[in-house]
C-alpha cells in the first residue's frame, strides 16, 4: 500500500524547487529517502506477528515521519 498516494503534486513541488542547487539536492535525497523508511516500516508492520516487533515498526514509523516532517520544514524555509 502506498502512504503518500494523496498530496504528492505538494511533494513534487519541493523536489523541484530543491533540484536547481547541489545542495538542496541532498536535502530533497535525505526526504525520499524518510519517505522510503515510513513506507517500509509501514509494510513491515502489516506483516508483522510478533509483538516485539509490531512495537518496533511502530517506533521506526513514527521516527520517520518526525524526521519526514522536519526535512519538509527545512525544505519550506529555504524556499521561503
Amino acid at each position: 500500500m502506498r502512504l503518500f498516494q494523496r498530496g504528492r503534486a505538494a511533494e513534487e513541488d519541493i523536489y523541484r524547487r530543491l533540484s536547481f542547487d547541489r545542495e538542496n539536492f541532498d536535502l530533497a535525497a535525505e526526504i525520499a529517502q524518510a519517505r522510503q523508511e515510513i513506507e517500509n516500516a509501514y509494510n513491515n508492520f502489516q506483516n508483522a506477528s510478533d509483538p516485539d516487533l509490531i512495537d518496533c515498526y511502530i517506533y521506526s514509523g513514527n521516527a520517520a515521519w518526525k524526521r519526514y516532517c522536519f526535512l519538509l520544514r527545512q525544505a519550506k524555509a529555504l524556499d521561503a
